[in-house]
């Protein structure tokens, strides 16, 4: 009966189709949280990403769906594909995490998690890169603004 118990467990598990969201983090310079939300929405919107919620103090970027089916994947196999983005900034340790939902639909049945690709992968870590080098720019706009009030 035990067994039985866990096969069917297992069996639910997997019928479910779920796919965690994939995430990258990595570290950046103390920053303000005007800063990061400013460094986060322009890339996110760069990248072609409608942002629906921002929230600076608690560090918290989302954006809306993205639609990435191709008019060949819509028109013939009736699939579609979408994607967002969150991007959460850790103002203690200094890590900001991006994360990327991707989602995948047949015909009328129900959006369903799908797993990112390589590429995916590689837009992800770009969408890092950029934000991070965008926080990088921006504090030492800060700094040097900071500088300049200091000497008058």
């Amino acid at each position: 009966m035990k067994y039985v118990a866990i096969l069917l467990l297992l069996g639910f598990a997997l019928g479910c189709n779920v796919v965690d969201p994939v995430s990258i983090s990595g570290s950046v310079e103390k920053i303000s949280p005007a800063a990061f939300a400013n460094a986060t929405v322009t890339i996110l919107h760069e990248e072609g990403y409608t942002v629906e919620t921002v929230d600076p103090i608690a560090g918290v970027v989302t954006t809306g769906w993205r639609h990435e089916s191709s008019y060949a994947s819509q028109t013939f196999f009736d699939v579609s594909r979408r994607t967002r983005i969150s991007v959460v900034m850790d103002f203690f340790t200094h890590e900001i995490n991006v994360q990327m939902t991707k989602q995948k639909r047949s015909g009328d049945d129900p959006w369903r998690n799908n797993g990112l690709s390589d590429a995916d992968r590689d837009r992800l870590r770009l969408i890092l890169v950029r934000i991070q080098e965008r926080i990088r720019l921006i504090a030492q706009r800060e700094g040097v603004v900071a500088t300049k009030r200091s000497i008058w």
